[in-house]
């Protein structure tokens, strides 16, 4: 039943993803649901559920590395677009911190890790929703 649950919770998130036409609002919906479950792993292990911890681990890996291949899909040949690169730099360390999770079991260590990752994807979704928040221009709904 809990499962189900979840899978409804995640097909509405992810369905309202599909109606925002403007990709960055899509972005920032991203980043907030990645925090979401950094934030729901963390209780997790807080309370010892390690399966949960699990799951809500590879939920927030899936929607890591749609962000990451995003960042890769930006990458150009102009040396002055460093912006995806530092992205994927920035995803490829907060994988590193939740593949640490994943393989220890120390609730300490394991929290460390969650802020971490929590701290650098949180930092880069303010200014995500500081874009989002802009008026779109007819340009940018393509």
């Amino acid at each position: 039943m809990l499962k189900s649950a979840a899978k409804a919770y995640n097909r509405r998130q992810y369905s309202h993803i599909g109606q925002i036409s403007n990709v960055v609002q899509q972005v920032a919906m991203l980043y907030q649901i990645l925090l979401d479950d950094l934030a729901r792993c963390h209780s997790h292990v807080r309370r010892g559920d390690y399966a949960a911890r699990g799951e809500q681990i590879d939920h927030a890996l899936s929607v890591l590395l749609v962000l990451r291949n995003h960042a890769i899909g930006l990458v150009d040949d102009r040396p002055e677009n460093t912006l995806p690169a530092y992205l994927i730099e920035l995803y490829d360390a907060c994988l590193s911190c939740l593949m640490a999770v994943v393989a220890e079991r120390n609730a300490d260590n394991n929290i460390a890790q969650l802020d971490r990752a929590w701290s650098m994807i949180n930092t880069v979704k303010s200014a995500w929703d500081e874009l989002a928040s802009r008026p779109v221009s007819s340009a940018s709904h393509e």
